[in-house]
């Protein structure tokens, strides 16, 4: 079923096979695959385009609720036809590495906001004529595994209940361009990727959620703005240095010879202002991220300044960054690390620089990334 519809693949084939369903096709193979999760469900979604989200109600080994498990049954009605031919020439720009049951496990996980990810094929109906379909086991070896937690999690909320009819935006997926849902789905494997290891390694974590919003804002950005609008945004106080100093004829040469920093740095914290969520409905009593604008806005550019060190320096993310949260006074874990300063294998942080932890931007990004998606479908029902 990895096998491409077309000679030109430029969409993830997960769209394609619902708008090759909304066209009319017909589904000449239905397969059913387990996708892995240590959340807890309740409900099923049916009949979601050609997708079908089945309760298996899961008890675990050792009477754990948080264990991994294979929670939902993933109903797939494959309406796209198989071809094997593979063109001569390069195109990967849709490319992310999984096959489309892992494009609709990130979607799934983006959606909810928790750990899944697709485990094996267990049956495929319509190869022949047995009504019940045909047990599968070839890729039975490659079942997830999730690390055994040493440490407080990373991310508590990842262990909550959560409501399959909550599936229900999913439905707005095959209204967006074939770009549109490339971008998206990329954004999505990368966030869902991030969720998985942030217990066992945050550092790596910390990358991959960084590069969902990358994915995401170099999609949304339309480059509309020049070199100098984007060195304002990004480094406002030397411009307004140069310019208080009558140096102001300067900024545009400046600006031309950074085009390729501020280009990444602006469209990164330029997307995470525009559509960060609001402020959870919880919060701790203390050390609690400041919500205003401005601060908000520092708080990005700084991670990506920790991303660009992690990537091109070999300087992971700051360690207080990557702790697990406390909790507060009132039970709410706190938003970014505590204390003036921290200091541990010769390296030390002031508090002011480590603007929050790794749960803090998960919930940022998941929220800017799903504001983001509503955008483009309340655009296209604005055009039609």
């Amino acid at each position: 079923m990895e096998g491409k519809g077309t000679s030109e693949v430029t969409a993830p084939l997960s769209w394609s096979n619902w708008k090759a369903a909304l066209g009319g096709s017909v589904a000449p193979y239905v397969i059913e695959m387990r996708l892995y999760s240590d959340a807890r469900f309740v409900g099923e979604k049916r009949n979601l385009g050609p997708y079908s989200f089945l309760n298996t109600v899961p008890a675990t080994r050792h009477g754990s609720s948080d264990e991994l498990k294979p929670s939902i049954v993933l109903r797939t009605e494959w309406h796209i036809a198989n071809d094997v031919s593979v063109p001569l020439d390069t195109n990967d720009s849709h490319y992310h590495g999984g096959t489309p049951f892992d494009e609709v496990a990130a979607l799934v996980a983006l959606l909810l906001d928790v750990r899944v990810v697709a485990g094996p094929v267990d049956r495929e109906f319509g190869l022949d004529d047995d009504p019940l379909g045909r047990p599968r086991a070839h890729d039975a070896s490659h079942q997830p595994m999730l690390p055994a937690l040493r440490k407080p999690p990373q991310i508590p909320r990842l262990n909550r209940t959560c409501h399959l009819n909550d599936l229900g935006n999913l439905g707005t997926y095959p209204m967006l361009p074939a770009a549109a849902a490339t971008a998206l789905v990329k954004a999505a494997r990368l966030y869902q990727n991030a969720l998985w290891i942030a217990d066992t390694s945050p550092e790596t974590s910390w990358l991959l959620l960084v590069a969902a919003v990358e994915t995401a804002a170099n999609h949304w950005d339309g480059d509309v703005r020049t070199d100098v609008e984007r060195l304002r945004f990004s480094f406002e106080p030397m411009v307004r240095y140069l310019e208080e100093r009558g140096a102001e004829e300067h900024v545009p040469e400046i600006a031309k010879y950074l085009s390729g920093v501020i280009g990444a740095t602006s469209k990164f914290t330029t997307f995470m202002v525009e559509f960060s969520p609001k402020e959870p409905p919880s919060r701790p009593t203390w050390e609690k991220l400041d919500f205003e604008p401005r601060k908000l806005k520092n708080a990005f550019r700084a991670i990506y300044q920790f991303r660009s060190r992690a990537l091109h320096a070999g300087i992971p993310f700051p360690m207080p960054m990557c702790d697990p949260p406390r909790s507060s006074s009132n039970g709410i874990h706190v938003e970014k690390p505590m204390g003036i300063a921290t200091g541990t294998l010769n390296a030390s942080w002031r508090a002011e620089d480590t603007p929050m932890l790794l749960h803090m931007f998960a919930y940022l990004t998941q929220g800017a990334l799903m504001n983001w998606w509503s955008s483009m479908t309340s655009e296209i029902a604005d055009v039609s």
